[in-house]
């Protein structure tokens, strides 16, 4: 089963990561997501991780690899759907993620710090 997802919501890519993610998976997302940045134009990247309740330095440094790739395409990042001890590892590891990484409670305020409208239907 592959261990993430790609969506495509216009000039915005959304992808899903599922909870285990491999080292040779995480080339593959990587490789995969700067093709379709590259084909599609994307402007921008939403990662979510509300899945993932285990963030070990390696997919932290990853994430961070992949917010310096996409900014060479000119593509925003934002990280959403952090969970409380995602959050608790990354503050003990102390990561630095500069300002190529933005992050949010979840996709729909990720789509807002784009700034897309979400417009409800049928309310």
């Amino acid at each position: 089963m592959k261990a993430f997802l790609i969506f495509r919501l216009g000039r915005i890519l959304l992808v899903y990561l599922q909870e285990e993610i491999d080292d040779e998976q995480v080339v593959e997302l990587l490789r995969e997501l700067s093709r379709k940045v590259r084909t599609s134009r994307a402007r921008a990247v939403i990662v979510d991780l509300s899945d993932v309740e285990v963030m070990d330095t390696y997919l932290a440094e990853n994430i961070q690899r992949l917010a310096t790739t996409m900014s060479l395409f000119r593509a925003e990042v934002v990280v959403a759907g952090l969970g409380a001890h995602a959050i608790s590892a990354l503050k003990a590891f102390d990561m630095s993620f500069g300002s190529d990484l933005h992050f949010a409670l979840d996709a729909e305020q990720a789509l807002s710090k784009l700034g897309c409208r979400i417009i409800e239907v049928g309310s």
